[in-house]
């Protein structure tokens, strides 16, 4: 299921107001289905008003447009969908508690954004039986249990990173080995792409000493970025928020890195136009590696096609990389869930998270994302 195209493009500035959501726990349908159908129930435990929720708000939109979307069409016919979204402010245990809470409430499928929390909630989701869709946290996906994403993992976007910095520095036709530096934070996020560091090796990358700050989010990253100066680090990795990242951004514009380091994000949550109004100018020159196509890119189907969700649900539409990430968790096992009931003969009643699991297995080959990725399976 974390099968897909890995794209390294810059940023492009684009500004648009976000809507705010609410940060409680409530039920997100809008069925016009018959409300005697058979609810599928969809745990959403995500960061609304935490450090990461310019990035996250887009996710759990993503989750809960689909839903809707799915109830008013008809999508999947004999069954709807019931979102029930609670705020973990991106903290371990309210993230735990959180998924306690939904599945007390009946969801076969959760959303648990926080990668430390699906460390430690991997092997439960398996004992309850309950189809996880997560951010691509390498040890919850490996080795395959019942997390899936539709994303690479964090360390294969980081690997990406590196073929590129092997590229770019020989492109510019500059001697010796490119010195690279991770600038990230010290949780199990920031650390999910220092796995591949031994691909950078391999490939004549020489790493510098890690720098890392503490989470929720840094204040000041000045005496890290004069170090990584001092050592002369070409290219600078992350992997963050926004919130934090926008941080090492100003603070190396003003120390005059910018345009002569180089700086990478590594996974969604770092790529989007939030990021261009928090952090400015000092966004411009930075690189991203992004597993799903931006809502900029022009001529993909799946963009137009999400650009008009955007619009019918929130007014106008966004570029929020998490935005696609969190559309597709949602669609994958609704599209399982469809063709398990229109070409298996599952009957709507026999939905459960055993039988999801099941359909994803079997009926997610080679999904045409209409661009958004690569195929999936």
């Amino acid at each position: 299921m974390n099968r897909n195209k890995l794209t390294l493009t810059s940023l492009t500035a684009f500004l648009v107001t976000l809507l705010l959501l609410v940060p409680t726990l409530t039920s997100c349908t809008r069925a016009t289905a018959p409300s005697d159908m058979p609810v599928i129930k969809v745990g959403i435990v995500g960061d609304m008003t935490g450090p990461t929720a310019s990035g996250s708000r887009g996710e759990i939109w993503g989750w809960e447009d689909i839903a809707k979307w799915a109830n008013e069409t008809n999508y999947v016919p004999g069954v709807r969908f019931e979102t029930i979204s609670y705020d973990n402010r991106f903290d371990v245990g309210r993230s735990i508690n959180g998924y306690e809470l939904v599945k007390s409430r009946g969801a076969s499928i959760v959303y648990v954004q926080m990668t430390g929390a699906n460390y430690a909630l991997k092997e439960k989701y398996a004992q309850d039986k309950i189809i996880a869709m997560i951010p691509p946290a390498p040890a919850a996906l490996h080795p395959p249990g019942w997390a899936f994403s539709p994303d690479g993992a964090y360390a294969d976007g980081a690997a990406v990173a590196y073929e590129w910095i092997v590229k770019d520095w020989a492109q510019q036709g500059k001697p010796g080995k490119p010195k690279m530096a991770w600038l990230t934070w010290d949780a199990d996020y920031g650390h999910s792409g220092l796995v591949a560091d031994w691909y950078a090796r391999e490939l004549g990358i020489e790493i510098l000493p890690y720098e890392l700050y503490p989470s929720p989010a840094p204040t000041d990253k000045t005496a890290e970025l004069l170090r990584l100066r001092e050592a002369n680090a070409d290219y600078v990795l992350s992997t963050g928020p926004q919130s934090a990242w926008q941080v090492v951004l100003k603070d190396a514009a003003k120390l005059g890195m910018q345009g002569k380091t180089k700086f990478i994000a590594i996974g969604n949550a770092m790529e989007s136009d939030v990021l261009i109004q928090l952090a400015k100018e000092a966004a411009e020159g930075t690189y991203f590696v992004s597993f799903v196509a931006s809502m900029h890119e022009q001529g993909v189907p799946g963009v137009e096609w999400l650009k008009g969700i955007q619009t019918k649900y929130h007014g106008e539409w966004y570029n929020g990389i998490t935005y696609v990430r969190g559309y597709l968790m949602m669609r994958l096992p609704v599209e399982a869930i469809k063709m398990a009931i229109e070409k298996d003969g599952l009957k709507p009643e026999q939905v459960n998270g055993d039988t999801i699991y099941q359909a994803l297995e079997k009926n997610i080959k080679e999904f045409d994302t209409g661009g958004l990725t690569g195929p999936l399976t």
